[in-house]
């Protein structure tokens, strides 16, 4: 089963209007390598965690890597199954990634890149998945495919209102990470006050 440690959308208000789009109206692939620069960017892959490091060391033709920068979703479509989907979130540096991997941006005013890569690591995004994929030996998902399917979203102004709430939340995860951290100085600070014969 696809993990869901990202967000998922299946908790936003489904009394609002859907909206059917093709994927082919606002899907754009990204097939041309980096070029020459590939030197210049960090190596990333994608794994049911999301974005991190590539493992494997980058092959015989570099050149050929794509390049992936902030609002670029990518996936290996060979394991796409078991979540192995990632995006280079706003902000972030841009990187490139396996010329294996399925790489694509969203059309802005229509589908949000977040609001999508959060649906597809969701529990609706798995099921659409898993409907599309395909293969004789191992099932897979290939850009032709995914942007051939038709997918009932939000409105615009429903997904960005989504994306607001989701960012509000994330400031409000790293806050409390920061505290916890903090929290977590004190047992040692005490032993060192303890020893030092602070009182």
């Amino acid at each position: 089963m696809m993990s869901d440690h990202h967000h998922g959308t299946d908790g936003y208000d489904s009394a609002q209007p859907l909206v059917r789009i093709r994927l082919s109206e606002c899907l754009r692939e990204v097939k041309t390598g980096v070029g020459v620069d590939w030197r210049q960017y960090r190596v990333v892959g994608a794994t049911r965690e999301g974005i991190a490091p590539a493992k494997e060391r980058v092959g015989k033709n570099p050149q050929r890597y794509k390049p992936v920068s902030p609002g670029t979703i990518f996936y290996n479509p060979m394991r796409i199954l078991i979540g192995s989907i990632a995006m280079i979130d706003d902000g972030e540096e841009p990187a490139i990634t396996s010329p294996d991997y399925v790489v694509f941006t969203t059309r802005a005013g229509t589908l949000h890149h977040k609001f999508f890569y959060y649906w597809l690591r969701s529990i609706s995004g798995a099921t659409f998945i898993r409907r599309l994929a395909r293969g004789a030996v191992r099932e897979r998902l290939m850009f032709p495919r995914l942007s051939a399917a038709e997918v009932e979203m939000p409105r615009w102004d429903v997904q960005m209102s989504f994306i607001r709430k989701m960012a509000l939340i994330d400031r409000a995860r790293a806050a409390a990470i920061a505290q916890l951290t903090e929290l977590d100085r004190f047992p040692a600070l005490l032993l060192r006050d303890a020893f030092s014969g602070d009182r």
